[in-house]
């Protein structure tokens, strides 16, 4: 595909490494020519320095024919724009990225209306992914499938676990939860489990499921508390989009801020919140507020290192589920070092969703995938598909297909229910499947059929 990306901040230029080993012809526009010069250099890309809201500077660049353009500057103006003039000029797609709350409100207006295809927003991704942290307080990867029809999950295997030791089978014959283990990372590899794979301690196993079973199996091999109580340090836009989805779901919002025009904001907006204007770095403050016995605890300042400092003070606390922001991706490399809980860059988390957007459209034409997502530091792939009539997999008991070694049929939606399927599952027209594959990438479900 041709990709033009327009915008080389911290986004652009994930998304540019992202796709730049995958076939594609990538072109950047930036208006700073040194970042310009810079991608080029390091990746195998075509680079223009220009400005995506100059329809001379997008012809130039070959906007006409790129099958998808992506606009992530830093301003949402000029993304939208960028988006419109592209549209006009020939491009197949185009998403931009906004993050004004105002905006983001007109999100559908922006599709249906501007014909821009997708709508990043960030903030809102980021508050989105925090939300499923705290549903899922001891899963180290959370994320959602099918507009929120299934959960997958990723949950480490320590040496106290349920799992340590446990085979695959024992462990179904354990539990009497509708879940379904379809990857194991063991020490950067992965592996598609079957009845006789062993956990082992330092393994993470992923888990597909609705969120009713997923929560029972992570209360049956990691008990842990529920999470009704939040005290969040930073009166960010995430906040505003995170207390939103926690209040309406019954949790217990406090937030610290030290901005008063912030805290009468949020005060106006959220009245069943406590708004405390106060500095979220002071210990005795935040003592006083309950850190000791609140559940989870989550730092969205604009402060990387500030937030850090703020989530080892919780980890040290107790608090049983801890969530940290940060901006400079160099400093996620910390975690893996550190027990300091999870955490969510608003920028990683724009930059994934963009790129799972564009894989997913990268399949040839008449392609079933409706969702494509990169698991284990992208070492395997779960695909949903569609289902067509005249499939060779309709019908027919998993219990007879040949599917492909290294592939696993990982579960069934059917209308709102997800099927965690067994060797009498059959798969019908209409539904949709989770493919999980280590080793191939297919573009029908029939490839998944020796």
């Amino acid at each position: 595909m041709k990709i033009v990306i327009i915008g080389l901040g911290k986004v652009g230029q994930e998304i540019a490494r992202a796709l730049s080993g995958e076939n594609h012809s990538i072109v950047a526009i930036d208006k700073e020519q040194y970042l310009v010069d810079n991608l080029v250099h390091e990746l195998d890309i075509i680079g223009y320095a220009g400005n995506g809201v100059v329809a001379e500077d997008q012809i130039n660049a070959g906007v006409k024919n790129a099958d998808i353009v992506l606009a992530v500057t830093k301003s949402d103006e000029t993304n939208v724009v960028s988006c419109l003039i592209a549209k006009v000029l020939g491009a197949k797609r185009t998403v931009a990225r906004v993050r004004d709350p105002e905006y983001s409100t007109q999100s559908e207006f922006m599709r249906k209306m501007l014909g821009i295809d997708l709508v990043v927003n960030p903030d809102k991704e980021a508050a989105d992914e925090i939300a499923r942290f705290l549903r899922y307080p001891s899963a180290e990867y959370v994320d959602t499938i099918g507009n929120g029809k299934a959960d997958l999950i990723g949950v480490r295997v320590d040496e106290d676990s349920l799992l340590a030791g446990t085979s695959l089978n024992k462990l179904f014959s354990m539990i009497k939860f509708k879940v379904l283990a379809c990857v194991v990372e063991r020490a950067g590899e992965v592996i598609i489990p079957w009845g006789e794979t062993v956990f082992q301690p330092g393994d993470i196993v992923y888990f597909t499921g609705n969120y009713r079973s997923l929560d029972a199996l992570l209360r049956k091999i990691s008990p842990s508390t529920i999470i009704n109580s939040t005290l969040i340090v930073g009166g960010s836009r995430i906040t505003h989009y995170l207390s939103q989805s926690l209040i309406e779901s019954g949790h217990k919002v406090k937030i610290i801020e030290k901005n008063r025009e912030k805290c009468e904001r949020l005060s106006e907006m959220f009245p069943k919140a406590t708004v405390i204007c106060s500095n979220g770095s002071d210990k005795k403050l935040l003592s006083e507020e309950g850190i000791d016995g609140v559940d989870s605890f989550i730092t969205l300042t604009g402060d990387d290192e500030q937030n850090i400092l703020l989530s080892l003070y919780a980890v040290s606390k107790k608090v049983e589920k801890v969530v940290t922001k940060i901006n400079d991706f160099t400093f996620a490399e910390l975690f893996n070092d550190m027990e300091l809980g999870s955490f969510v860059s608003p920028k990683r988390v724009a930059s994934e969703k963009l790129v799972r957007y564009t894989r997913a459209l990268e399949t040839p034409h008449g392609s079933e995938i409706m969702e494509l997502y990169k698991i284990a530091d992208d070492k395997a792939e779960l695909i949903m598909f569609g289902t067509r009539e005249g499939s060779e997999i309709l019908g027919k008991p998993l219990k007879e297909l040949r599917v492909r070694r290294g592939t696993l049929i990982a579960g069934i939606i059917r209308g709102r229910e997800f099927i965690v399927p067994d060797g009498n599952s059959t798969i019908e027209v209409g539904d949709e499947v989770l493919v999980v594959s280590a080793e191939d990438r297919y573009a029908h479900l029939d490839d998944v059929l020796r």
